[in-house]
């Protein structure tokens, strides 16, 4: 948390938060203490939860701070999944145990023999664990949990259930499958500095990256050493495509991984037909530094967020949209200036509240660009229940 990861987004009623209140005032029997001891003693899958401020408070004898909310119909906590795994690798004790008691390798045993091997296999595994932080926002009725594997997915959902919350789909939904591709070719097509961009792609033809001798201007230095693509959007931000990235060299091939910007931005011009199939994105503002040393303005561009687009933007199965590669370079600039505001130092809660809320606005900023890029109405399209596209379709084919 706190840094560049990937996170699933899926929705929550506000009308049940009153339950699911009540439910974490009574939450021991959904506490990961109890579910590393039920692992424990039945050697079975368990989840449970812990507090924001104790992501191990079921090995703490002296609990302080049980506390889940962060703000006004905020919460969070830590799901942690365990699991029986045998760390000592489990085929070479079975085959050792069937040598020793049964005389003969494990794959030659019935039945029976093997389910007894197995067993006593089984004793010896330890608790595996694994665990996510969960952030629950009802005022925007969105959950975001770092995991994005279905079945973490489908495990926070449940929880949240078992806590009285009731949950429901959510997708990305701008206007059809392939806005992805549309979104990164128009920012690609709409690029800046190509002149600069061409020049740096031509000198890493000729010399090695170390041979090169870095620009006097620090901004376009950093523009031709990470982005093959950088657009100013309507919205007055700008976008930057940048590597690891896939793209065709013609529309019906397949798509081919690269990595670097300029080999990146060298191979798109191979081809009229080239187009951007994923990429990693970096949106960011266009700001003025009054520089009192020389009694002037500066341009400095800052990084807002990041995320990695692509076809697997949504996990339709649970019912989840991805923030995938999402980062917020700035979060810490952010928390040392909220601290130096307020008259007592941040608390954890702090941090995971400022978190929670910077990640909406993130998805906020994400949804006004791309809509508006697309030519797209951001109160029908955006991160929407999933419903709400099976229901416009049907709108569509009635029609």
């Amino acid at each position: 948390m706190f840094g560049r990861g990937n996170w699933a987004v899926f929705g929550i009623k506000k009308s049940t938060e009153d339950t699911f209140v009540a439910g974490l005032d009574g939450f021991h029997d959904l506490s990961q203490e109890v579910a590393v001891a039920v692992a424990k003693r039945d050697k079975v899958p368990t989840f449970g939860i812990n507090p924001f401020a104790q992501p191990r408070s079921d090995e703490l004898t002296n609990v302080t701070n049980t506390g889940f909310k962060l703000s006004d119909h905020a919460y969070g906590f830590w799901l942690c999944t365990n699991d029986q795994k045998d760390v000592t690798h489990a085929a070479s004790k079975k085959e050792q145990i069937a040598y020793d008691e049964m005389g003969k390798p494990f794959k030659f045993l019935n039945k029976d023999e093997k389910k007894a091997v197995e067993t006593a296999v089984t004793s010896t595994a330890v608790v595996e664990r694994k665990q996510f932080p969960v952030l629950v926002d009802f005022e925007h009725e969105l959950v975001y949990i770092e995991a994005t594997a279905e079945g973490d997915v489908e495990i926070a959902q449940i929880i949240l259930q078992k806590l009285g919350a009731e949950t429901f789909a959510v997708a990305w939904q701008f206007g059809g499958y392939d806005w992805v591709t549309k979104f990164l070719n128009i920012v690609n097509e709409k690029t800046k500095f190509i002149e600069e961009m061409t020049e740096r792609a031509e000198e890493l033809h000729r010399f090695r990256r170390d041979e090169i001798e870095k620009l006097d201007d620090k901004m376009m230095e950093s523009i031709v050493s990470n982005f093959y693509a950088l657009s100013e959007l309507d919205t007055g931000h700008w976008c930057g495509l940048t590597t690891p990235a896939r793209i065709r060299l013609y529309k019906p091939t397949d798509a081919i991984g690269t990595a670097g910007a300029s080999l990146t931005f060298s191979l798109l011009r191979l081809s009229e037909d080239s187009e951007v199939a994923a990429s990693n994105v970096v949106f960011q503002s266009l700001e003025s530094k009054y520089i009192k040393k020389t009694d002037s303005e500066k341009q400095i561009r800052k990084d807002m967020f990041t995320l990695d687009l692509n076809d697997n933007i949504n996990l339709l199965d649970a019912g989840a949209a991805l923030l995938r590669g999402f980062d917020l370079p700035g979060f810490k600039k952010n928390l040392k200036t909220t601290a130096k505001a307020q008259t007592s130092p941040l608390e954890i809660s702090d941090y995971w509240r400022l978190w929670l809320a910077d990640i909406h606005w993130a998805i906020a900023t994400f949804v006004d660009n791309v809509t508006e890029t697309l030519g797209l109405d951001k109160k029908k399209f955006g991160l929407l229940p999933f419903v709400e596209e099976e229901t416009k379709r049907e709108t569509v084919e009635v029609e």
